[in-house]
């Protein structure tokens, strides 16, 4: 096992917490059976004028087989100081079954999450669909999938409440090569009953290897909200800078 410190020195930062969530991003993509997991847990402090702390608490559990896959992820994060600046939360799970050991997998997922930054006090979803692997070799990997998802939604001061049927769309790619890596996931969700509410999200990360045990790393991730709750915007991104050391 490799310890892998990342010392990220911002340029840009932009903070961003996302309403659709990118799960492929997520994923532990080995060809091992069996469990596999992380725990990422951090906490700040800072005082200036003010008191300044923040937690962040991240764990992922993973089991896969030849013909079945689960997978279990928690994310909570709350920063404050004279006033409370974020607090999210969410929990996902997530199961696939290979369809006849070919590259087709039936997937399905419940979800519930809150985000203060985006007035959502509660959503809660529920859906199914396919998955397809187009393409898999040791450097390069693509897939795609196409679910529908029933949304609960609250949206906190107005007492709004959404009852939504989307249709899912996604596309993913892993790149890895000697002297770079790249991966991509983008998401777009429509409402069924009305396409002119849609999602479109993506997290893009590029990865160049300077030296054995030193990495160049630079992230972007947007989302565009058609229909956001009042007062949030409807294009948000973050975009980071940094450098990745590896040691051992």
């Amino acid at each position: 096992m490799k310890l892998i410190f990342g010392i990220f020195f911002m340029l840009l930062h932009f903070q961003f917490f996302a309403q659709v969530v990118n799960i492929e991003n997520k994923r532990i993509y080995d060809d091992t059976s069996g469990w596999s997991g992380t725990v990422d847990a951090s906490f700040s402090a800072q005082r200036t004028r003010d008191l300044l702390f923040s937690l962040n608490f991240r764990t992922l559990a993973q089991y896969k087989t030849r013909k079945h896959f689960f997978l279990l992820i928690n994310d909570f994060g709350y920063s404050k100081g004279d006033v409370v600046y974020a607090n999210r939360g969410m929990s996902h799970f997530r199961y696939a079954y290979r369809i006849k050991n070919g590259p087709w997998k039936w997937e399905s997922y419940l979800q519930i999450q809150y985000n203060q930054l985006l007035l959502q006090r509660n959503r809660s979803l529920a859906g199914t669909g396919l998955r397809w692997k187009i393409y898999d070799s040791k450097e390069i990997r693509f897939f795609t999938g196409s679910s529908f998802f029933f949304e609960y939604e609250e949206i906190q001061p107005y007492t709004e409440f959404n009852h939504d049927v989307r249709w899912s769309n996604y596309l993913s790619w892993f790149i890895n090569k000697p002297t770079y890596a790249f991966t991509a996931v983008t998401y777009y969700q429509a409402n069924i009953q009305n396409f002119k509410d849609y999602r479109i999200s993506g997290q893009y990360t590029f990865l160049f290897k300077l030296k054995k045990n030193i990495d160049l790393k630079s992230e972007f991730s947007n989302n565009f909200d058609s229909k956001p709750p009042q007062t949030v915007r409807k294009w948000i991104f973050s975009s980071t800078f940094g450098i990745v050391l590896k040691l051992g």
